[in-house]
């Protein structure tokens, strides 16, 4: 298998910030994100990037009413007060056109629509796999209905990217009973193996995305239980104003990565969420542009490819069974 570019988006809009922020705060961003979203794709587009788009189920739905039909039984008991998203349906609107910063069908359609682009899941209420309280049981049942309703509006999900990245073998499992193929999981590195105080470990990450404290963060795709880990090589972090002097660093350092897995054919697996691009949407596509010109300079020299999660795993099963 050549080397390959991995791209993959949590495709989340404000499900995945509910315990971070307030939506007044926050809500440019994501807006901001919706209206990147069309601009994205045609780049995408130009460039032919395949790239996977890990959608939460919640937004599937038309309107609140047709979403309220696939709530499974068994919901998340987390520990933590407000984490559940059940608790907030009561004041955000009942569909996209009422809380575009919570549904999106029409959006998921025009991703789907776009060639390359794969619709696949970020769980169905953007449920944390390692939150205490929560079980393996409540997961299997969100899981399920984040698969039904994807299909039910045409679409058959067969990669899935949990949210934090956060995965543990039973939920691997899970995800084979009902018909996923890949997942990504997060960095492999000693970052996230050996730090655990939290304000020490973003710290480190931010640190990583300009010096190499990692390596490359290139692998070679592993199969655990019947399902492809395709574990992410890092995120494109957003540009912090106060550090903006150090973007070219940030470049460099994501080519030298993507060369990398060019040169010894092995996988590059670049990540971000589209609120990430919804400020500073002009300065995120130039960058992106310039990463996109960069790999046809590697496809060019080395075979390249740019493939998305489902493909990715459908080649490594045709290698895999000759």
């Amino acid at each position: 298998m050549a080397g390959t570019m991995l791209i993959s988006l949590d495709f989340e809009l404000f499900w995945g910030l509910l315990e971070e922020r307030t939506l007044e705060s926050y809500q440019e961003n994501v807006l901001g994100g919706r209206a990147a979203i069309p601009r994205l794709l045609k780049l995408f587009e130009r460039y032919d990037i395949h790239a996977t788009w890990a959608t939460v189920g919640f937004m599937f739905a038309e309107s609140y009413g047709e979403l309220k039909n696939y709530f499974p039984v068994e919901k998340p008991t987390y520990e933590k007060p407000g984490l559940s998203p059940y608790e907030y349906f009561a004041g955000i609107g009942d569909s996209e056109d009422t809380a575009p910063c919570f549904y999106a069908p029409g959006l998921i359609r025009l991703v789907s629509e776009t060639p390359g682009q794969e619709i696949g899941s970020h769980t169905f209420s953007h449920f944390y796999c390692r939150e205490p309280g929560q079980t393996v049981e409540q997961f299997a049942a969100d899981m399920a209905a984040a698969k039904k309703i994807a299909a039910d509006h045409g679409y058959d999900v067969t990669s899935v990217i949990l949210p934090r990245n956060q995965c543990e073998p039973e939920y691997t499992r899970v995800f084979r009973e009902l018909g996923f193929t890949a997942y990504r999981d997060e960095e492999d590195d000693w970052i996230h193996d050996k730090i655990k105080w939290f304000p020490l470990l973003r710290l480190f990450r931010l640190l990583d995305v300009y010096l190499p404290l990692t390596g490359q963060g290139v692998h070679k795709p592993r199969k655990e239980d019947g399902v492809w880990n395709f574990t992410g090589s890092g995120m494109f972090k957003p540009i912090r104003p106060a550090l903006k002097f150090l973007e070219g660093i940030k470049m460099h350092r994501i080519k030298a990565r993507m060369r990398c897995a060019a040169k010894n054919d092995l996988v590059f697996h670049l990540w971000w969420h589209p609120h990430n691009i919804g400020v500073m949407t002009e300065d995120y596509l130039a960058q992106l542009e310039e990463i996109f010109r960069y790999y046809h300079v590697l496809k060019e020299k080395y075979g390249m490819e740019s493939l998305n999660m489902g493909e990715l795993a459908c080649r490594l099963e045709e290698e895999e069974h000759g």
